[in-house]
């Protein structure tokens, strides 16, 4: 068992530079990630970890579905589909299908998730 509580200390995050390199594209500012993997590769039909992103806005078609959980800060996804946007804050949480484009809007500082992502399925 991997215990993910909050209000504690975060897992070492592995930086990974600009969301671009994960094949975003950046609509303003600088956002940069981090992430650390808890179980599995991002490359496997089942992997989850923690995400991190610096305050900016960029769009990303999801390669995979995915449930996350807010665990800091806050962030306005919208459903590039249906025009849909969700305000998220710390304890929020959400599902989002494989294949769907999602522009995000870092409005904290810093904003950090854990996910659950399935790649197949």
């Amino acid at each position: 068992m991997k215990p993910l509580l909050l209000k504690q200390p975060l897992p070492e995050l592995l930086d990974i530079g600009s969301v671009s390199n994960l094949g975003a594209r950046v609509i303003a500012g600088s956002p940069n990630v981090g992430v650390a993997s808890l179980f599995g590769e991002p490359t496997d039909n089942l992997n989850c970890g923690v995400f991190s992103c610096t305050r900016g806005t960029f769009v990303m078609e999801y390669p995979f579905a995915e449930h996350a959980t807010v665990w800091e800060g806050t962030a306005t996804l919208t459903d590039e589909n249906t025009g849909k946007s969700v305000q998220y804050q710390a304890g929020d949480s959400w599902f989002v299908e494989k294949g769907t484009p999602v522009r995000w809007e870092i409005t904290s500082d810093r904003f950090v998730k854990h996910y659950l992502a399935i790649v197949e399925g």
